[in-house]
């Protein structure tokens, strides 16, 4: 189970995931050692799995940055996600989500054109709704 100290040591990770263990100790006001060994048991418990980093979709060359929901009917499952993951390079997350729609893809296009031509290929498993990112605040 996390406390405090792990929750601080986690918002400061993912604030910078290469942040020095010197400095992240006199953040959570404990040694080095000690900050060490607690992220050592979050990575070997799992809680930490990844480090990552942010890109700049604009400087490479991904400015069109969208959320589509999509909804599946139960029979073209299968065909859906072998679809997806053909293009799964162009999404930075595909989650499954309640409600209305199935999944929620997450993703980042060079132009109108090619995220066109991507609704026109999904069009053939699912039904879906493009939200447009207007800018990242």
């Amino acid at each position: 189970m996390s406390d405090e100290i792990d929750l601080a040591i986690i918002k400061e990770l993912n604030r910078d995931s290469r942040i020095k263990v010197s400095h992240l100790a006199q953040l959570v006001h404990l040694t080095a050692p000690a900050v060490a060994a607690r992220i050592q048991r979050l990575e070997d418990t799992g809680v930490i799995t990844n480090y990552t980093i942010e890109v700049d979709l604009d400087k490479v060359g991904l400015p069109r940055q969208v959320f589509i929901q999509v909804a599946v009917q139960a029979q073209k499952q299968s065909a859906y996600l072998a679809f997806i993951k053909t293009h799964h390079n162009d999404f930075r997350h595909h989650y499954r989500t309640t409600g209305e729609f199935d999944y929620l893809l997450e993703g980042a296009f060079p132009d109108r054109h090619v995220l066109n031509d991507f609704l026109v290929h999904l069009n053939q498993f699912a039904t879906y709704q493009v939200i447009d990112v207007i800018d990242d605040i």
